[in-house]
């Protein structure tokens, strides 16, 4: 029996694959399992405070861990000793917590529109530290169970147990402070799991943590970017006070509930499709974005017929979803699921890191006058379809990028 900081064994790579995505689903929907509680428990305006501390937190948390989601799996598949390509990440997200956490907290209080913003700083802190997951190193080195561990299981647990508490006692602030304390607790056990039980060199790891500087800037600045364009319609509206940002937050939350699970499925496709090479790779790839369409196709449709009805009977009142606005969210869903397969699973792993970065470059700059110019016109309703926009915008690079590699050429 393997422990769960143990290598898998190549043969077993496609079992890893199933098990990874199931785990990851599970670690996906933690978040919204404890959707309603924390509604109940902070009613439309603090939970409006709390999604734009979370917005802010995930943009943070993508600057804390430098590319590590992205280029992580690739590197740790592919390397002999992957619990050093971890001990280099640590150093790496540990530095730029340092920067990063003070940075958001003055951000957030700057966007909250509640007097003392401690909610809004606390809830930016707590998701900022989701920069320290282990999730992407699982996956790189195909071990299911240690994104059980230490991903689902502490998600699922920090969750539910934050959002009872705040509801129980009637305090929204609990929630964040919940899964504040509890990330940092599994990114210790973690760390000591996998980087800290075995013998190791405190300069290689200064010089690994140089060297992921110097050559992963690139794919940590696709990575900010892409984040960015996903996370700034909140932030944005939040910023410029805009009349729209508490209505905009619970279609946003539950948009972004989809993001992360396809994110999470996406990314136990990458180290599988990565290990391998030639016309082996090809055809994982195309299998990849054939299963990812499919799913694109399911979740656009579901998000624009289910969450109109289904937002107010889950969150409770005050939290509706007018048809419209979830018909632009079921296309935002599902060109961003097909985005996200070509980038991670086409465009990368062939090395097409400039036509990435070309890609979430224009989502950046499109996202931020999108947003404002469509919450002008339309309000809520505007902002979706400026979301909608941008989403297909980007997947219209990726697909130009990826086109060439899918054609064997």
């Amino acid at each position: 029996m393997t422990s769960p900081g143990s290598e898998a064994p190549a043969p077993h790579r496609g079992r890893s694959v199933a098990l990874l995505t199931a785990v990851s689903a599970v670690s996906a929907i933690s978040p919204l399992i404890a959707l309603p509680l924390i509604t109940r428990a902070a009613g439309p305006t603090a939970f409006a405070e709390i999604a734009i501390g979370q917005a802010l937190g995930t943009l943070a948390a993508t600057l804390i861990t430098f590319g590590w989601a992205v280029r992580g799996p690739v590197e740790a598949a592919r390397s002999a000793h992957p619990a050093r390509v971890f001990r280099a990440s640590v150093l790496v997200r540990g530095t730029n917590s340092l920067i990063v956490l003070p940075l958001v907290a003055l951000v957030a209080a700057i966007a909250s529109h509640a007097d003392d913003h401690a909610l809004a700083i606390v809830s930016a802190l707590a998701f900022s530290l989701q920069g320290l997951s282990v999730s992407w190193y699982a996956i790189g080195v195909g071990r299911p169970l240690l994104a059980l561990v230490f991903d689902a299981i502490p998600r699922i647990v920090l969750n539910v147990a934050g959002a009872a508490a705040a509801l129980l006692v009637g305090i929204p602030l609990l929630y964040p402070a919940t899964l504040l304390v509890g990330t940092i607790a599994a990114f210790l056990g973690a760390t000591w799991l996998i980087g800290l039980r075995e013998r190791f060199s405190v300069r290689a790891i200064f010089g690994d943590a140089v060297s992921a500087y110097r050559e992963g800037w690139r794919t940590a600045l696709s990575a900010g970017l892409l984040t960015f364009s996903e996370t700034a319609p909140l932030s944005t509206l939040g910023v410029v006070g805009s009349p729209a940002a508490i209505a905009f937050a619970p279609f946003d939350r539950v948009l972004k509930y989809g993001y992360i699970g396809v994110y999470m499925i996406t990314s136990s496709f990458q180290g599988w499709v990565s290990s391998s090479d030639g016309e082996i790779a090809l055809r994982r790839m195309r299998r990849t974005i054939g299963l990812h369409a499919l799913l694109a196709l399911a979740l656009g449709a579901g998000f624009a017929l289910v969450v109109p009805w289904a937002t107010p009977v889950v969150l409770g009142a005050g939290f509706e979803v007018t048809p419209p606005t979830a018909l632009f969210g079921g296309i935002a869903l599902a060109a961003m699921t097909i985005a996200t397969a070509l980038g991670l699973c086409v465009v990368l792993p062939s090395g097409r890191d400039g036509a990435y970065l070309t890609a979430v470059c224009l989502g950046a700059l499109l996202i931020t006058p999108a947003v404002i110019a469509g919450a002008g016109i339309a309000g809520v309703t505007g902002a979706a379809a400026g979301v909608a926009l941008v989403q297909l915008a980007t997947l219209a690079a990726l697909a130009t990028a990826s086109a060439p590699v899918l054609r064997g050429r």
